[in-house]
């Protein structure tokens, strides 16, 4: 099967990129499931029930957020009046947090596919378990127990090391785990020694003539004043998709492809 992870959507801008390219990416990889970080689509903080219609509608199968997830409080009560949604939060939010932190997703192949997401520590300032033990205790042993053909680890963390301390910890025991959250995608797309598909962080999907999404200024003026009160917008330039293209099979012959359509990083590939 064919899998696409979409990086953090940012703002209109990168909506009306998704928009416009979702289905063209798809068809050219031939993808079959779609996994789409919305977790700054609402004007770069949080994720509104219009925008996520908008996301499944445009070919999104699930919908992950991240460290904004409840910036736009009427996401809960969406997700209250929806129970079928499929929007996943960070596993290991506080216990009792909104929404489910996996999903397990029955393609019309009969395949099982398990989408999960983790948050990281480091410099995060949010009350969160420890990634490793939410999935020890909680993931492992549904993907033992519940017949999961290929399974999906999101971990939405700042730093490298930690992102790569995850993945390689599991190696083996995911089809793919990658990061978000930097807006940047890194240069390491590959197959770990195990057979799980890995990329550190797929980037993003916005303007990147921005400071990661958003309008150069204000983010500028943050910097050089440590001041807060220059509030932080989405850049409006032309956004470029930013992901990767996984393709796994049960004979976990996987492979990983970063991918970058669109804006200013575009690299030519539906061309």
């Amino acid at each position: 099967m064919n899998f696409l992870v979409i990086g953090d959507v940012v703002g209109r801008s990168g909506r009306i990129a998704l928009k416009e390219n979702l289905n063209k990416i798809q068809k050219q990889f031939n993808i079959d499931f779609t996994i789409v970080n919305a977790e700054n689509s609402a004007g770069g903080y949080g994720l509104t029930g219009k925008i996520y219609e908008d996301l499944i509608n445009w070919g999104a199968n699930a919908i992950t957020l991240g460290n904004h997830a409840w910036k736009q409080k009427e996401i809960i009560d969406y997700m209250e009046k929806n129970p079928n949604h499929n929007i996943i939060r960070p596993l290991n939010f506080e216990i009792g947090s909104p929404g489910k932190g996996f999903k397990i997703f029955t393609h019309k192949n009969g395949k099982r596919i398990l989408v999960s997401q983790v948050h990281g520590q480091t410099y995060i300032d949010l009350p969160l378990d420890n990634p490793f033990n939410s999935i020890d205790t909680q993931l492992l042993s549904i993907i033992n127990d519940h017949n999961i053909d290929y399974s999906f680890l999101e971990v939405h963390a700042e730093v490298t090391s930690e992102k790569n301390g995850i993945a390689q910890n599991y190696d083996g025991k995911f089809t793919a785990i990658y990061g978000t959250h930097v807006h940047i995608p890194t240069a390491d797309a590959r197959v770990l020694e195990r057979g799980t598909c890995f990329q550190t962080d797929i980037g993003m999907t916005g303007d990147y003539n921005s400071v990661i999404g958003m309008k150069k200024e204000n983010a500028i003026k943050r910097m050089r004043t440590g001041s807060n009160e220059h509030r932080l917008e989405p850049a409006e330039g032309a956004a470029t998709v930013s992901g990767a293209v996984i393709t796994a099979d049960k004979d976990r012959k996987n492979s990983i492809q970063s991918i970058q359509i669109g804006g200013v990083l575009d690299s030519n590939l539906l061309s």
